[in-house]
């Protein structure tokens, strides 16, 4: 996970001896201890020795989450398999699980267990984004071919975070000296400088005036080169490592100025940060006016937010979280900017791979839209963070740790858009539709974008090769219509199509007969059937359901009718905003009274499957009309075939109007 990353450190309280006594509940003891103090690995160390004597639920849930923070999957996995019987997990622990589980690419183990979650709390988002992830997982690790990457070989053990800076780049890398954060028993990290030759990085140089005993990392310079702002371990101002109530010493964001001989001056803390709260991934806008960063401050969704500040010439402004839209009740990490209004962040919470995964948003019309997820090979189940662009807007650089520790990674993205153009027209009139709200779905990662038709009903969107896309329409006096394109190995650089929405006619007044069924008669008391001379068709407002025929004498739905009233389904469910009634017909043979009873019985087997398939009840009513609408000269007296008989056992809707 990303708690590696985010800094926050434990105030060591002393070291703890048992001399010997093997006390497994004083090993335990002092491993809840050290867990609540988020020093993880000497909760480890705590908890394996106790609970391998004697066993404790809430140690071994502990001993799970210290492995899950300090990124050892494996061993997470196989704690929290163990924990499944204990009758007083949370959901939360349960969440941890799942993101153990798919840290590992097994995510149909952790599906089971997001949905056992979402059957107890439908609103849990977090479970919600993390389910959807793991049923799109096959779609999410194929080879978008939208990036190549590359390792980048910098000289150091570990390094993460670039930033460029002058020449080069700022990176954050272990110290390699002094003494160990008791967090997560590595070195504390420090702002190094490296710069790329040709193919070879030189051996990175600490910033001076920056570094201190504890953790400084991920630093942002101002576009002018005159300020310096980054993460840092709070300290008090003699340099001792502070804590807040929790005894724990939070990372603070801090400033300082550059000096006239390179170096750098002594930090100073950025004025909005608190020490009871963390804040961390500081970056500068392009014009330097604002600043974006993480942080769990008051005021936000979940664990850490991202948020902006902006300078007023004298000073930073209080910060503004950027909302709904990219903060969730998970951790949304080191924000970074391409341009001024395509924002990159890391989060845990929203689809995921597993970790930290990498997402894009634009800020349009005054706000921030939806996250898109990039596409492997740029997330995989590791944690993925940091994406910093060239000035190229093509190129650039990341961090991960899928190979086991942190490193850079370089990428170029691939030109894979495909321009598309669509016409939308009526489906009786063939006339163009202006005014026709699009809606276009990736349906791999969940994004969004809308457009509007032209006068000539036309309008045009980039999509990515590689993608299964739903086009969704949508305009008065027309019936919504999605249906699904795929850009899935397709060369062309621009593709066409045409989408026809059929016209709705609302029929207002039904008429009604004395026997509670609607339309013409073809037969009365004593006398023969005849063909119907009531209107039938669009123009009076009934749709034929095609292929909806019935078996003689029966109401069951055949197999061949279900593609059919499949699409029904789709209809009716896209245009939801309306009332049907479905209307079900007989042939001739059989008495009045009878045939009546029978297309009741259809029509109610039609709704019963729609209903059944998600049309909301209230949308629809059934009605039999027997063989009051007859389509042909099949009458009573007069032969027919089967097929001709057949026609008239039919199943028709109508709008009846707007809920």
């Amino acid at each position: 996970m990303k708690i590696n990353r985010t800094i926050q450190t434990a105030i060591l309280a002393g070291s703890i001896a048992f001399f010997g006594t093997g006390c497994a509940s004083l090993y335990i003891k002092s491993g809840k201890e050290a867990f609540d103090n988020l020093q993880y690995q000497d909760a480890i160390f705590y908890l394996e020795k106790g609970i391998a004597k004697k066993d404790d639920p809430e140690g071994r849930r502990m001993l799970a989450e210290s492995y899950l923070m300090t990124n050892n999957y494996q061993k997470a996995n196989e704690l929290y398999e163990l924990t499944t019987t204990y009758t007083d997990n949370t959901d939360q622990d349960r969440i941890n699980y799942a993101r153990a589980l798919m840290s590992n690419n097994r995510y149909s183990d952790a599906k089971p267990i997001l949905e056992g979650i979402l059957s107890r709390d439908p609103n849990n988002d977090v479970a919600k984004d993390l389910l959807n992830s793991c049923k799109k997982y096959n779609e999410m690790k194929k080879d978008s071919l939208a990036y190549v990457i590359m390792p980048e070989n910098i000289p150091a053990a570990s390094v993460y975070s670039s930033y460029p800076y002058k020449d080069g780049f700022l990176i954050t890398s272990p110290s390699g000296k002094g003494d160990k954060d008791p967090y997560t028993n590595r070195a504390f990290t420090n702002v190094f400088y490296t710069q790329k030759n040709g193919n070879q990085w030189s051996q990175p140089t600490e910033v001076e005036g920056i570094n201190g005993k504890f953790h400084d990392a991920v630093a942002s310079v101002s576009p002018n080169g005159q300020t310096m702002i980054f993460t840092r371990s709070f300290q008090l101002n003699g340099g001792a490592l502070a804590g807040n109530d929790s005894k724990t010493s939070t990372t603070q964001l801090y400033m300082s100025k550059a000096n006239p001989d390179g170096t750098w001056s002594k930090p100073s803390l950025v004025p909005f940060c608190e020490s009871k709260y963390m804040y961390a991934h500081p970056y500068f806008t392009p014009d330097g006016g604002t600043l974006y960063f993480a942080s769990d401050m008051p005021g936000g969704k979940g664990g850490m937010d991202i948020w902006k500040s902006k300078f007023n010439g004298e000073s930073w402004d209080t910060p503004t979280n950027l909302g709904d839209n990219i903060n969730t009740k998970g951790d949304e990490v080191f924000p970074t900017l391409k341009n001024a209004e395509t924002l990159y962040f890391s989060s845990d919470a929203h689809q995921t791979l597993g970790g930290l995964d990498i997402h894009s948003v634009t800020f349009a019309n005054g706000n921030w839209g939806i996250p898109k997820h990039l596409s492997y090979p740029i997330n995989t189940s590791s944690d993925d963070f940091s994406m910093v662009w060239n000035t190229d807007g093509k190129t650039g650089l990341f961090s991960s740790d899928r190979n086991g520790s942190d490193r850079i990674y370089s990428f170029t993205e691939e030109d894979r858009t495909i321009t598309y153009t669509g016409l939308i027209t009526g489906k009786d009139s063939m006339l163009p539709l202006g005014g026709v709200k699009v809606t276009i779905r990736n349906l791999t990662d969940g994004t969004e974008q809308m457009v509007m038709t032209d006068g000539n009903g036309r309008f045009t969107t980039e999509l990515e090769k590689g993608k299964e896309y739903q086009i969704t329409s949508e305009v008065d006096g027309h019936f919504k219509r999605s249906e699904t394109i795929s850009t899935v190995n397709t060369n062309d650089d621009q593709i066409q199509g045409v989408i026809e929405l059929e016209e709705i006619y609302i029929k207002d007044k039904p008429d009604v007969t004395e026997n509670g069924g609607q339309g013409n008669t073809g037969k009365t008391e004593g006398n023969k059937s005849g063909p119907s001379n009531g209107k039938t068709g669009k123009e009076a407002g009934v749709y034929d359901i095609p292929e909806i025929h019935w078996d003689y004498n029966k109401w069951d739905i055949r197999e061949d009718a279900i593609p059919y009233l499949d699409r029904l389904v789709k209809l009716f469910r896209e245009n939801n905003n309306l009332k049907f009634e479905l209307r079900s017909h007989t042939d001739c043979r059989g008495s009045l009274e009878y045939n009546d009873d029978l297309s009741q019985k259809r029509a109610k087997a039609v709704t019963d499957y729609l209903v059944k398939k998600g049309v909301s009840r209230g949308s629809l009513i059934s009605k039999g009309y027997g063989e009051r609408e007859l389509l042909n000269d099949c009458t009573d007296g007069v032969y027919c075939d089967e097929a001709k008989h057949e026609e008239n056992r039919r199943t028709e809707f109508i709008v009846t109007g707007k809920k």
